[in-house]
């Protein structure tokens, strides 16, 4: 009985430790180092969002019938493309922080409680908006990268 107890409470420790690894608070620290990985990010992430048919308005923040689908909503593109060019997907990586902190300055009045969700399913968000949000956290993140 104590090895089912055992296992048991291991299973709820990693199924509680896998979830906050990958919805840890964002700490607000604009000083993160940009390296060329962050730019293919979110280059990928726009060629995957390659036009308004393959944009899904309705995010729910899983990714997999959106992959099946071939139909992405914001997050679940830069998901997707954080796969393809780094083999994981890590929630907190510079390219996504860089992609939240323009929403947070440009789209604020659009956020609940999950900026790439909300700014994703917001009523006033449309395609041209996403493509702009992926150009302009491109070009920051290019700029950071030529000033260092």
């Amino acid at each position: 009985m104590k090895i089912y107890l055992l296992l048991f409470f291991s299973f709820i420790v990693s199924l509680d430790t896998s979830f906050a690894q990958e919805f840890t608070a964002d700490t607000g620290n604009s000083e993160l180092l940009f390296d060329l990985v962050d730019i293919q990010i979110l280059k990928e992430a726009n060629d995957i969002l390659i036009n308004e048919s393959v944009w899904s308005k309705a995010d729910d923040r899983k990714c997999q019938d959106d992959i099946d689908l071939n139909k992405y909503s914001l997050f679940c593109a830069l998901y997707k493309a954080s796969i393809d060019v780094l083999g994981e997907y890590n929630h907190r990586k510079a390219a996504l922080q860089q992609v939240r902190w323009v929403i947070d300055s440009q789209y604020k009045e659009r956020l609940n409680g999950h900026r790439l969700m909300d700014f994703n399913n917001h009523e006033n968000t449309n395609f041209e908006d996403v493509k702009r949000l992926l150009a302009d956290s491109i070009l920051i993140i290019e700029k950071e990268i030529d000033e260092n």
